[in-house]
């Protein structure tokens, strides 16, 4: 499938008249409403109008990527727009981003893998200099649409988890101390380690939440605040004192937009990969973020 056959010219808007984002995201909204992708007009503009940061993708100072998944739309669907002048974001505290190309991809939740390919396809084709000064040379929307680039990018295919993992994680063992751990954590930049036994057999998941829960218990008992000494972490506690049991694990040959729903759905910030019960890799939100935008 061609990145050109979800580009139609009565869902782009050249020139788009908007000056900010949220006015952007306004017209490719209504421009949606019109040509009949959305059910459910009222819940689409609210879930829009929350504006979340992983609802967009800023490719530089070329596009804004406005994407969500919602059951307020029938079908997926792409709303572009090309703006004679800066669009901007305000992110706060004086700071702005400007773009003159402004996206917006949504899809019903049961269109998840689709959603991925065609989020990764426009991520892809917008890093390119060239083809966002064809984008912005576009005359009218007939024009845009019409323009080769959109049939040069052939989605890909669909990305399973072992695609994007990582492979050889930092782990611990029941036994680590947990002083240890925290320090394994802390210095690697990580946010939780995979917990196991002999022959990599995963028992458990020791993550930030799990050590502050320890650390504020081990407060809490105290009658002075801890001291940020060898003993801030109970060097007589190890790890299976603080590790979850219970842990949400997905196999290297799983969808990575099943997966990534599901991360969503339950709130899960990393998860394990298992092959026969034994860890092969690690994945977290972060990954597919990357993924998705080419890094």
């Amino acid at each position: 499938m061609k990145l050109a056959e979800v580009v139609r010219a009565d869902r782009a808007i050249v020139p788009l008249e908007s000056s900010t984002l949220r006015e952007a995201a306004g017209a490719l909204q209504e421009c949606l409403l019109a040509t009949g992708a959305v059910a459910y007009p009222e819940r689409l503009a609210q879930r829009i109008n929350e504006f979340r940061g992983e609802d967009i993708v800023t490719m530089g100072e070329r596009a804004f990527l406005v994407h969500v998944r919602t059951d307020a739309v029938r079908e997926l669907a792409v709303a572009i727009g090309v703006a004679p002048r800066d669009i901007a974001r305000e992110l706060g505290a004086e700071e702005v981003q400007h773009a003159r190309i402004a996206l917006m991809l949504v899809a019903p939740p049961r269109m998840a893998a689709r959603y991925l390919q065609v989020l990764g396809a426009f991520a892809k084709l917008l890093s390119r200099p060239q083809t966002v000064e064809q984008l912005l040379a576009a005359p009218d929307a007939e024009a845009l649409v019409a323009l080769p680039v959109f049939s040069e990018i052939e989605l890909p295919r669909q990305l399973a988890v072992g695609d994007i993992m990582t492979q050889r994680p930092r782990t611990a063992t029941p036994d680590t101390p947990l002083r240890d751990a925290a320090l394994q954590m802390a210095r690697g930049g990580i946010s939780a380690l995979p917990v196991v036994e002999e022959n990599d057999v995963i028992v458990g998941m020791l993550a930030e939440r799990d050590l502050l829960r320890n650390l504020l218990g081990s407060y809490l008992q105290g009658d002075s605040p801890p001291r940020p000494t060898p003993d801030g972490v109970n060097a007589r506690r190890a790890v299976r004192d603080a590790m979850t049991r219970q842990v949400l694990c997905v196999s290297p040959e799983q969808p990575l937009a099943e997966v990534a729903s599901l991360m969503i759905n339950k709130d899960v910030e990393q998860v394990p990969v298992v092959r026969e019960g034994r860890l092969v890799g690690f994945l977290t939100r972060g990954d597919i973020v990357r993924k998705l935008i080419g890094w």
